[in-house]
């Protein structure tokens, strides 16, 4: 049986056949196929229109993202994996941090190249050099999309220098509008659940954490929590774009996503956020999983 790579307890099946839940800790998990493209090709989603309708909201939290950084630390060595056009990249080269990127997904690569950033094209860690060492690692929306999360956490472990800071910005499973997809799942409509998990595009989401997940993770792989920093779920300003960007997605189901968000964004600020950027730091030791004898909280 597989066991749950942020407490180790026992997962089971979770009202769909590709879902998955931990019955100790609650993380959701999917059993969708990941294949990103190695090469320039054409896929459901339309990257051009996906890079203008996320630009400004990117923009924005990864400035709050950024200040988080500035409290916690000087800037410094910054590798951003899964940097997709680079947004974070050019926004951290210019308040001061040396970059470097990491992206699997050679339809992107051109557009972060664009921007002047350094972008190495395959996968964390397999890419990087084996005595590269970092004081800062973001995982910029990205870590919900790897399947080998204890590996992902172990690398990134191994790559920041002591007391170095990780940064992993997920989807937040306790979020306002995770939340409703739920609900309308659970009521046969499965049109709105289906696209946060992003099913069928090249780079499905394979976990929903929560805050307190993602710490109990990371603190298996040796890092102590630091902060959370709340972020946008979305922005008016490019939001069409961003959600006609899955090129299968009907007229209809487009104008009935966009009228619902419009109207709700007034009110987002009253709910929890479906996105949240939290911190921690690489602590001075070499061992890894020395909390894994964790007690076993109830599931978040």
């Amino acid at each position: 049986m597989d066991l749950c790579q942020v407490c180790g307890g026992e997962i089971g099946p979770y009202r769909h056949p590709w879902l998955s839940r931990c019955t100790r800790c609650g993380v959701l998990s999917a059993d969708l196929p990941v294949v990103i493209p190695a090469s320039v090709t054409e896929t459901d989603l339309d990257e051009a229109a996906r890079s203008d309708g996320l630009e400004s909201v990117r923009r924005h939290n990864n400035e709050r993202i950024l200040a988080t950084l500035r409290t916690l630390d000087p800037p410094g060595r910054l590798l951003d994996v899964g940097s997709g056009p680079g947004f974070l990249l050019s926004q951290a080269r210019d308040g001061g941090f040396s970059v470097e990127g990491i992206e699997a997904d050679a339809n992107t690569i051109g557009a972060a190249r664009a921007r002047g950033v350094p972008v190495k094209h395959g996968y964390f860690p397999e890419v990087l050099d084996q005595g590269a060492v970092f004081d800062v690692i973001v995982f910029n929306d990205v870590l919900e999309h790897i399947p080998d999360l204890r590996g992902a956490l172990d690398a990134s472990f191994r790559h920041l220098r002591p007391g170095g800071v990780l940064c992993l910005n997920c989807p937040d499973k306790r979020g306002f509008f995770f939340r409703v997809a739920a609900i309308l799942d659970r009521l046969g409509v499965a049109g709105p659940y289906d696209r946060l998990w992003q099913r069928g595009l090249p780079s499905p989401h394979v976990w929903y954490f929560s805050p307190a997940l993602l710490e109990r993770a990371a603190r298996r792989s040796g890092f102590e929590s630091l902060t959370t920093t709340r972020l946008a779920t979305i922005e008016v300003k490019g939001l069409w774009s961003r959600i006609r960007s899955v090129r299968n997605t009907s007229l209809i189901a487009s104008a009935a996503s966009f009228a619902f968000a419009v109207a709700v964004y007034p009110l987002l600020f009253l709910f929890p956020s479906d996105a949240r950027a939290c911190f921690f730091r690489r602590g001075s030791g070499s061992d890894l999983g020395a909390a894994g004898a964790e007690s076993s909280p109830p599931p978040t």
